[in-house]
């Protein structure tokens, strides 16, 4: 049985199947996510499906690529994301994917994203991902700054485009529309000092494609027929989660394809 995760630390592996998820793209996974399992199966004559559909997560850490809680506020809707010229490039909400690829063609391959005050306290930021705070403060990942001027020179963004930003994006708010990326939601606006902005890279997440499996977990070779005595189960298998895997639903595949795998293995 074959249950030995995705290749989303394995760099060559990743641009083989899908260019874009270069270099310049880190991995929030284990770094023995590097598909050894995909391979084996292959060499034994394994279909591999989906390969191409990997999943970056927009918000992670530049240094290591984990996934940062921070981004807890932007998902309440509280925060605008810039780039380098304090301008925003993307909606704020939009699929993982999406806003991945809009930060990775940004100066830098990064991103900045704004919280302030009120959103910091309404996210309950500080009570629920204390230690990662005080590590993105001591990496100089994070800036809490009494104007936004100040906050936007810390990272060197253009402090007047910032500004104008930040003011368009308040006027939105109070017009319950936003005209220039459409944000799906816009529940405050951006005005209780202190201010805070992250720094942030997108990272590889999940890795929809692997090995192709049927209802039963049996691995399908590439001729389309079963290869007796061979199960695979959670993120080594493909074909499950389609092109973009949805927050949480790896824990059913590997529970649901995992319990299948194991049952009919043992029999």
């Amino acid at each position: 049985m074959i249950t030995t995760g995705g290749f989303g630390s394995n760099l060559e592996m990743r641009k083989k199947y899908n260019p874009e998820i270069d270099e310049k793209i880190l991995s929030t996974n284990s770094p023995g996510s590097t598909g050894d399992g995909i391979v084996m199966a292959e060499n034994v004559g394994a279909a591999l499906v989906d390969m191409q559909y990997i999943q970056t997560y927009p918000i992670c850490d530049p240094i290591t690529g984990t996934l940062l809680y921070f981004d807890d506020a932007r998902l309440y809707g509280y925060t605008i994301i810039v780039n380098k010229e304090g301008k925003r490039f993307v909606e704020e909400l939009g699929r993982r994917d999406v806003m991945s690829m809009a930060i990775k063609a940004q100066t830098g391959n990064v991103c900045y994203e704004l919280v302030d005050q009120k959103a910091f306290e309404e996210s309950h930021l500080q009570e629920n991902h204390s230690a990662e705070i005080d590590y993105l403060f001591k990496n100089n990942l994070l800036v809490k700054a009494d104007t936004l001027e100040e906050a936007a020179a810390f990272f060197d963004i253009n402090v007047d485009e910032f500004k104008k930003t930040v003011a368009n994006y308040n006027k939105y708010v109070k017009d319950g529309k936003d005209p220039e990326f459409n944000k799906r939601s816009l529940p405050s606006t951006i005005e209780t000092a202190p201010f805070y902005i992250v720094k942030a890279v997108p990272a590889v997440h999940h890795t929809m494609g692997g090995i192709k499996i049927n209802p039963k977990a049996q691995v399908i070779n590439t001729d389309g027929k079963v290869i007796d005595g061979l199960y695979a189960a959670g993120e080594v298998t493909g074909g499950i989660h389609g092109t973009n895997q949805l927050g949480s639903d790896a824990l059913a595949d590997i529970t649901v394809f995992g319990r299948i795998a194991g049952q009919n293995a043992s029999k």
